[in-house]
């Protein structure tokens, strides 16, 4: 059960996150809109540090986001080819057992337990892949949160 609540504060946490985000991202998209307009008619009065600054932080952040989840990625990779080796070493070790069982009832007990041991890996597993999956996500929006952080602060 504890797998699970790691699945779902990992998922709450993303979703808070993200909805931050946005929320953030929308209030800055809003400012930059009105300095915009205000450059429409003051040409010479815009702000330009801050259109200068525009399209470079989205690519630095965007690339670093990129990089983080390459690298995410692959420790999350790893890890998932790891479980699968282990769970090809579990099999073959339970077919090897079975084999040697000496009744056809030893047999039938060996493989009920192996696949009631399966089905418990495969929830754990499977779990253990999601919080995977949530960390490279998590991990990955660090630097466009960061870079929206700055902005929401300089733009105050």
């Amino acid at each position: 059960m504890s797998t699970f609540n790691g699945v779902m504060d990992a998922a709450t946490r993303n979703a808070g996150s993200s909805n931050d985000l946005a929320m953030a991202a929308g209030q800055i998209i809003a400012k930059r809109v009105a300095l915009g307009m205000a450059a429409a008619f003051d040409p010479m009065g815009a702000d330009h540090a801050e259109f200068g600054r525009m399209m470079p932080e989205k690519m630095e952040a965007f690339s670093a986001a990129g990089n983080i989840a390459m690298a995410e990625t692959n420790q999350a990779g790893w890890k998932i080819a790891r479980l699968a080796s282990d769970e090809m070493m579990t099999a073959a070790s339970a077919a090897m057992a079975m084999v040697t069982c000496g009744s056809p009832v030893k047999m039938a007990e060996a493989q009920g337990q192996f696949a009631l041991d399966w089905f418990n890996r495969a929830t754990t597993n499977f779990f253990a892949m999601g919080i995977l999956a949530l960390g490279v996500q998590e991990a990955a929006m660090a630097p466009i949160q960061a870079t929206v952080a700055a902005n929401t602060e300089r733009l105050a």
